[in-house]
């Protein structure tokens, strides 16, 4: 690196001359690639922006200035830049440095942010409390499609305040870019001869990889005394030729999965039902590749519709599908559909209507950190009326809750977690709407309660529990909503252990709880363990579960415990 071990500060950066910026950059691309493809993580997004985040450092006083990434996932230049090279090889690690903005971590990092769409309302309100310096969004990778995006720009409109802020057009979210927004910045791209941009004075068509000409344009926007966009156009995946030419593959990277996904045998079920069903529909926002719909869209455009990053839209859109009398499958992670609840609210359920949601990435997430943890969809969807929730503890049991849901004629949402599928069960009782099924029966007094992912740590469990001489029955919750009541009536008077990777509102066993509680049950002992409701810092799966106590060690330490 002949010219990143120099630069501790921003401040390094600013007598730099351009031949030395451009080789500083050729140096970011390399660390952010060899890091980036040992320990995952956003890399195209990251590779995309190192022209424009030295240009940035060189011309703006961070922290001083406010630099607000939209979405967060292209900040790894500037880590770099503020004085975090040395801590690089930590990125995504536990203990390490977070994949995306953070407070707590410098005080570079402006805000905390891992969603779409909000740079710019933040910017709004930090102009209007004052702070001091210049105001900055890099608003990016499909962010503009999002609604929360047009009431900020609504706002800006009206603010006799400065905001800057920056298009980054790449002409990609994680998989292309769809709708008028990206047509509009076609004719941008194209053309380039406009002035402004909703009334707001723009500068149009920069080279993003053009340290000269972005130095010229952000000198001219920081003299500037008014609001003013600066589009400029970057290549997602600039400096590595197969990020470049496949930068949705590349968007995320990790290790290669070598057994099945959920994912995968999400969007492989529902391709072949919608060979047989023509009433299938699959519904996405800008997460095609991510949720598993890649070869579906190719097999059926006509029946797969990306909205770009619109989760309340493409909810609410789908309450119209169903109301046509099509068959929505809305396909989001955990994380976003937060974004949509009034939708699921007040569209999909209190109407009653045949929507299936396919939740992705629900529980812990490797690597991503508080921005992108799973936990909370059984707590607000669990809050709705007229839904019901499963959670399948293997790909047999996705491919049937998926082939029975065709027929379903109320909300149902299926959640099911990022990961490869561990194991296939020898057990699968066909699927009856609210019941659970048996997964160990020995008449014990004991009973462990599960589903989804993490009961595959409780069968564990029960096998070390059994080598000690203590038999447990182990049952699959796979309705988290409604719960098995006759199941539930039947263990009366035993000792019932409920492991959920969830936080406890709504969960299995907050709503035993209540239940037995109710009756004046004395007789039964309900014990359970949920995911405490606080944030989760970065860190794999399995040490979070380990931190929380849905591991196996844990559990049987729990159930012991107890007896």
């Amino acid at each position: 690196m002949q010219i990143l071990d120099k630069i501790k500060l921003p401040k390094d950066i600013k007598e730099l001359s351009l031949e030395k910026l451009e080789l500083l950059a050729n140096d970011l691309r390399s660390v952010i690639t060899k890091y980036t493809l040992a320990n995952g993580g956003h890399l195209a997004s990251n590779l995309g922006v190192v022209d424009l985040t030295c240009a940035l450092n060189y011309v703006f006083d961070f922290p001083k200035d406010k630099l607000i990434f939209d979405v967060g996932h292209q900040c790894y230049a500037y880590k770099i830049l503020t004085g975090r090279l040395d801590k690089f090889d930590t990125l995504r690690q536990k203990g390490g440095l977070n994949g995306f903005p953070k407070r707590e971590e410098s005080e570079y990092d402006t805000v905390n942010s891992g969603h779409a769409s909000t740079a710019l309302s933040i910017a709004c309100g930090m102009a209007r409390g004052n702070v001091e310096g210049n105001i900055i969004c890099i608003i990016g990778d499909g962010a503009m499609t999002g609604g929360l995006f047009f009431e900020a720009l609504n706002d800006v409109l009206t603010l006799n305040k400065k905001v800057i802020f920056i298009i980054n057009d790449n002409n990609m979210s994680i998989s292309d870019n769809v709708g008028f927004i990206n047509e509009y910045l076609k004719v941008l791209r194209n053309h380039g001869n406009e002035s402004t941009f909703f009334d707001i004075e723009a500068l149009n068509n920069i080279d993003g990889h053009n340290i000269s000409q972005l130095i010229e344009k952000f000198e001219y926007a920081k003299n500037s005394k008014k609001t003013l966009i600066l589009h400029i156009v970057t290549k997602k995946g600039k400096g590595l030729e197969d990020a470049e030419l496949n930068p949705s593959k590349f968007h995320s990277v990790g290790k290669q999965n070598i057994k099945p996904t959920y994912g995968k045998v999400f969007g492989d079920t529902l391709e072949n039902l919608a060979e047989k069903n023509d009433k299938i529909y699959a519904v996405t926002a800008a997460m095609i590749d991510g949720t598993g719909l890649g070869n579906y869209a190719q097999k059926f455009p006509q029946r797969c519709i990306d909205v770009g990053i619109a989760e309340g839209h493409a909810v609410t859109m789908s309450a119209g599908l169903a109301l046509s009398g099509v068959k929505p499958y809305v396909a989001i992670y955990s994380t976003f559909l937060q974004r949509a609840y009034d939708s699921v609210l007040h569209d999909v359920c209190i109407n009653g209507l045949p929507v299936v949601f396919c939740i992705d990435r629900a529980g812990f997430v490797s690597g991503d950190g508080e921005t992108h943890q799973g936990l909370y969809d059984v707590a607000y969807l669990g809050a709705t009326p007229n839904m019901s929730i499963f959670a399948p503890k293997d790909g047999e049991e996705l491919k049937e809750i998926l082939t029975w849901s065709q027929d379903f004629g109320s909300p149902i949402a299926i959640r099911y977690p990022k990961s490869e599928i561990p194991c296939e069960y020898s057990v699968h009782t066909p699927i009856k709407y609210g019941k659970w099924e048996k997964i160990i029966s020995t008449d014990s007094q004991i009973v462990l309660i599960s589903n989804g992912e993490t009961l595959a740590n409780v069968c564990e469990s029960a096998k070390e529990l059994k080598s000690q001489g203590v038999n447990v029955d182990v049952i699959n919750a796979r309705f988290i909503s409604p719960y098995d009541e006759d199941m539930l009536n039947s263990l009366s008077g035993k000792k019932l252990f409920f492991f959920e990777e969830y936080i406890m509102q709504n969960s299995l066993y907050s709503q035993s709880l209540e239940k037995f509680n109710k009756e004046q049950d004395t007789a039964t002992r309900v014990y359970g363990v949920n995911v405490p409701n606080r944030t989760y810092a970065v860190a794999t799966r399995e040490e979070l579960l380990k931190e929380v106590g849905l591991d196996s060690d844990s559990i049987t330490q729990f159930v012991k415990s107890k007896l």
